[in-house]
């Protein structure tokens, strides 16, 4: 008979993950659906541009230091 292992998985996340999950995600995305439902817009439109505002924060800066350093206008 073979003896069973018992493994135990660590798993370490970084503060700054947790704080941007937290500030990015919830916060912006709160702040920018709540918004689109002020200004009129309906619960789709609303959670649409609450999802597309939160994706375009996280990878907008990525993109203008690639347009930057390529030496783009």
């Amino acid at each position: 008979m073979s003896a069973n292992k018992r493994e135990i998985v660590i798993v370490v996340v970084k503060a700054t993950a947790i704080y941007s999950f937290v500030m990015i995600d919830i916060a912006a995305g709160t702040g920018l659906y709540m918004t689109a439902k002020f200004l009129g817009a309906g619960l789709i439109i609303a959670s649409l541009c609450s999802m597309a505002g939160v994706e375009s924060l996280k990878r907008g800066p990525a993109l203008v230091r690639n347009l930057t350093r390529k030496g783009y206008p």
